[in-house]
């Protein structure tokens, strides 16, 4: 990307485009100087170089820290794209011979960090014990989508679908069997449970439950019960909000929280506090049915739901080859979820 300044080519080396997006990623100039092990006049001084270069400011101060222009956000993909290329260039030989040594990044949703994920990770670690894996997690659906779009990840597991993006492809590797799950003692007839006693119950919701959520709402309603039924907070009557009909239908994955509340009585940000909140009498959740088997395992009430409800999965990427090890890691993907969709171990076997 080198050439002249003002001219459309604010980077003259890879070290400009590394400071650059350490800047973007890091939220301010101090942190990111921390994290390159760089002076902190020093790493300004290359910002000032490199927005004299671009012939525009790149970032700007707000309360939240500093934060890229509309100019800087323009230049944040091709930058992530030059530091890949170069990362491919040098790592290539290497892991086509033997994975011995490398690095795999991933982002995923919550609902499927335990299953599938886990057990795929585990079973590439296992052939590949030299290449270390990193995780991230995916606050909702938009960040997601714009983490793979920008080059920050190759792949990403995630449940299904994701919003619209035409530089994206998707491919759905399995389903989610839904579960309703209960405190302990909770006096419930055997055999699966049907929406009209679900929509009876207080429930705990997760605020950006994505995808997932609208699924097992849509099979809701397509079973019976009325879209966007539950329990006003702090009330227990039934109610539907057109705000939260209009979001379910148009499949934005960030209902406002508002709209949670209208069809939950708890809310909370983290799928993970799902188990304790439903353990200690919060409420009733429609979780996977690993989240169930956990539950159960603690003394909790579980039940299928009748008719069954379940929530596809699968994975998405950017239209363009993928490196060694996430190419290696994809086939484990596929071949874990065939098996689990034949009818091996479940989760947590």
């Amino acid at each position: 990307m080198p050439g002249e300044p003002g001219r459309g080519a604010p980077f003259t080396g890879l070290r400009q485009a590394e400071y650059f997006l350490a800047v973007v990623d890091s939220g301010g100039i101090t942190a990111a100087a921390r994290r390159l092990h760089v002076a902190q006049p020093s790493l300004s001084q290359t910002v000032r170089a490199i927005e004299r270069q671009a012939g525009a400011e790149l970032f700007e101060r707000t309360p939240r820290g500093v934060v890229p222009t509309p100019a800087g956000r323009a230049l944040v993909e091709p930058a992530r794209r030059l530091l890949a290329a170069r990362r491919a260039a040098g790592h290539a030989v290497s892991d086509v011979a033997s994975l011995r040594a490398g690095r795999l990044e991933l982002v995923a949703h919550a609902s499927v960090a335990a299953d599938p994920l886990a057990r795929a990770v585990g079973r590439f670690r296992r052939a590949h014990p030299g290449v270390g894996v990193l995780v991230e997690d995916a606050p909702d659906d938009d960040e997601l989508v714009y983490a793979l779009a920008d080059g920050r990840h190759e792949l990403a597991v995630v449940s299904l679908p994701l919003p619209p993006a035409p530089d994206l492809v998707t491919e759905e590797l399995g389903h989610h069997d839904i579960w309703l799950a209960m405190a302990p003692g909770t006096a419930i007839a055997p055999g699966p449970v049907s929406p009209a006693e679900v929509s009876a119950m207080p429930l705990v919701a997760v605020l950006h439950g994505g995808s997932a959520r609208h699924a097992i709402r849509r099979a809701l309603a397509d079973a019976g019960q009325e879209e966007g039924t539950g329990h006003e907070e702090g009330t227990g009557h039934q109610q539907s909000s057109r705000h939260e009909q209009d979001a379910g239908r148009d499949g934005d994955s960030r209902e406002p929280v508002q709209a949670v509340r209208s069809w939950a009585g708890v809310v909370t940000p983290r799928l993970g506090s799902v188990i304790p909140l439903v353990l200690t009498g919060a409420g009733a959740a429609l979780v996977d049915r690993w989240y169930a088997e956990r539950i159960a395992e603690q003394g909790g009430v579980v039940r299928p739901l009748g008719p069954p409800v379940r929530a596809p999965f699968g994975v998405a990427r950017r239209r363009e080859p993928l490196s060694p090890a996430c190419r290696v890691f994809l086939e484990i993907l596929r071949e874990t979820c065939a098996a689990r969709s034949a009818g091996g171990p479940g989760p947590g076997a």
